[in-house]
C-alpha cells in the first residue's frame, strides 16, 4: 500500500516541469549536494505549492550519482521544505510547535528518500513491483546504508542489460575497480542509538536520590536516578549549582564527610530539571584540609591548567539587586610561592565579572553567574579561566533569589603558561 501511494505521489511530482543540473564528473559528493541545494533553493522561490517543491527536490536528487551526495542533499532539502511549510503557515507560538516542526522535517526527509529511490530505479529501466518495493524499504533505513540500495540497483540494471554485477558483459573476465562511492561506505555500519521520547518532551523530572538529607555513616554510597528517559545527571558538592560542565554522574557517590550535594538532570531535548539537593552529616568525620599554597615550578613558569582557589570578599551579592557589569570582590584564597618566596599573598585581588544576574520571577528562582579572568602574580598578569553558577532555591511560595555570600570559594585555572619569576 505504501509503495502504491509513493508511486502515485511520484507521478504527480514528476509532472512538474523543473530545471535539472547534473553534477560535473569528479565533483566531490559534498560539493555535488551543495550545488544541487543551491539550484533547488533558487527555484523554490517561484514555487506556488508544496507538491511542486517536493517534485523539484525529488527530480534534482535523481540527478546525483553519488549515494553520499544524495543523502547530504536530501537532509538539506528537507530542512528547506520544513522552513517553507513554516513560512506559509501561522507563526509557531510555543516550543511544542517547534518540536513538531522538527519531526515534520524528518518525515519529509524520509518521503524524499523514497521518491529518490523510485526515480533511481526507473532511470535504470527497472519497473518490477517487487524491486520497487525493496528499494522503498531500503530507502527508509539510515542514509548510510543506502550503499546497499545502490548495489541492488546496479545489479538489477546490469542483469536486464546482459551485464554482470561488476559492470562487465557476460563474456568478459577482466576485473573492474569498485565504485569509489561504494568503497567509501562501510559494509555494515555500527548500530545507531535510538532515543525514544517518553512522557512530556518539555519536562525533565527532578533527580531522585537514594538518601535524603540527614545523618549518614562514613562510606555510605548515594545513588541517583531520573525518571526522564536518557537524561544525563550532573552534580556538585561545593555549594554551587551544577551545570553541564560539572561532574557527570557515572555511579554511586561515596560520602565520607559532611557534604552538600546538588544534582540536575539534562534531558535528550537539552532541557534541564529543577535542582535536587541534600545535606549529609557524618558524625566525627574529619574536616577536609584545603591546600593553602600554589607552588610555582623552579623554572618560574606557572603552567596552564594549574588550579587556583579564589574566594568572595566584600558584601553579599543578591540576584535581586545585582546587575551584569557590577564590580565584585574576588581574592586569592591561597598564596602563590616560588620556593620560599611569596609571589602573591592570600587575599590578592582577582579580576572577575558577573555575566548573568536575574532576579526571581514567580516560580522561577534567581540566578547568578560569574567568570574569573586574571590575577596579578609578582607584578605580572596571569590569565585565568573558571566560574560558577548559583541558582536560588524553590520554595512553597515561589522561587527565591540567589545570594553569593562572603567566604564562598571557587576554583579557577591558569589559562596559559606564564613566566612569573
Amino acid at each position: 500500500m505504501k509503495t502504491v501511494l509513493a508511486l502515485a505521489l511520484l507521478a504527480a511530482f514528476t509532472a512538474v516541469s523543473v530545471a535539472q543540473i547534473p553534477p560535473a564528473p569528479g565533483v566531490p559528493p559534498a560539493a555535488q549536494a551543495q550545488q544541487a541545494f543551491a539550484v533547488t533553493q533558487a527555484q523554490s522561490m517561484i514555487m506556488t505549492n508544496q507538491a511542486q517543491l517536493q517534485g523539484l527536490i525529488a527530480s534534482q536528487a535523481a540527478m546525483l550519482t553519488s549515494v553520499q551526495a544524495r543523502s547530504i542533499f536530501l537532509g538539506m532539502a528537507a530542512s528547506l521544505q520544513a522552513r517553507v511549510v513554516a513560512n506559509q503557515g501561522a507563526m509557531f507560538a510555543s516550543q511544542a510547535a517547534a518540536i513538531n516542526t522538527m519531526q515534520r522535517s524528518l518525515t519529509l526527509q524520509k518521503e524524499l528518500q523514497v521518491q529518490s529511490a523510485i526515480l533511481s530505479m526507473r532511470s535504470r529501466g527497472i519497473e518490477s513491483a517487487l524491486a520497487l518495493q525493496g528499494a522503498v524499504q531500503l530507502a527508509l533505513f539510515d542514509p548510510v546504508k543506502s550503499s546497499r540500495l545502490t548495489a541492488m540497483l546496479d545489479a538489477a540494471a546490469a542483469q536486464m542489460s546482459g551485464q554482470t554485477s561488476s559492470g562487465q558483459t557476460a563474456g568478459q573476465t577482466a576485473a573492474q575497480p569498485p565504485s569509489p562511492d561504494a568503497a567509501s561506505q562501510p559494509a555494515e555500519p555500527p548500530p545507531m542509538m535510538i532515543r525514544p521520547t517518553f512522557g512530556n518532551p518539555l519536562v525533565v523530572d527532578k533527580p531522585i536520590l537514594s538518601y535524603g538529607s540527614g545523618t549518614l555513616s562514613a562510606g555510605t554510597k548515594i545513588s541517583i536516578r531520573s525518571e526522564t528517559h536518557y537524561a544525563t545527571l550532573y552534580y556538585t558538592t561545593n555549594g554551587w549549582t551544577p551545570t553541564t560542565l560539572s561532574a557527570k554522574y557515572t555511579g554511586p557517590i561515596t560520602i565520607n564527610s559532611s557534604t552538600h550535594l546538588e544534582v540536575i538532570a539534562v534531558g535528550p531535548n537539552f532541557l534541564r530539571s529543577n535542582v535536587e539537593h541534600a545535606d549529609y552529616k557524618v558524625p566525627n568525620s574529619p574536616v577536609p584540609v584545603l591546600e593553602s599554597t600554589v607552588v610555582v615550578p623552579e623554572d618560574g613558569t606557572l603552567r596552564a591548567g594549574t588550579p587556583v582557589r579564589v574566594a568572595f570578599a566584600g558584601k553579599e551579592i543578591d540576584s535581586e539587586s545585582a546587575a551584569v557589569g557590577d564590580e565584585i570582590t574576588v581574592v586569592l584564597d591561597e598564596q602563590v610561592k616560588l620556593g620560599e618566596t611569596v609571589l602573591a599573598p592570600k587575599g590578592a585581588p582577582v579580576t572577575a565579572a558577573l555575566t548573568i544576574a536575574d532576579p526571581a520571577n514567580g516560580g522561577a528562582p534567581g540566578d547568578l553567574v560569574f567568570e574569573i579572568h586574571s590575577v596579578g602574580i609578582a607584578g605580572k598578569p596571569v590569565p585565568l579561566f573558571g566560574g560558577e553558577t548559583l541558582e536560588g532555591a524553590k520554595g512553597a511560595l515561589g522561587g527565591k533569589n540567589a545570594k553569593i555570600k562572603p567566604g564562598m570559594t571557587a576554583m579557577a585555572f591558569v589559562a596559559a603558561d606564564t613566566r612569573v619569576k
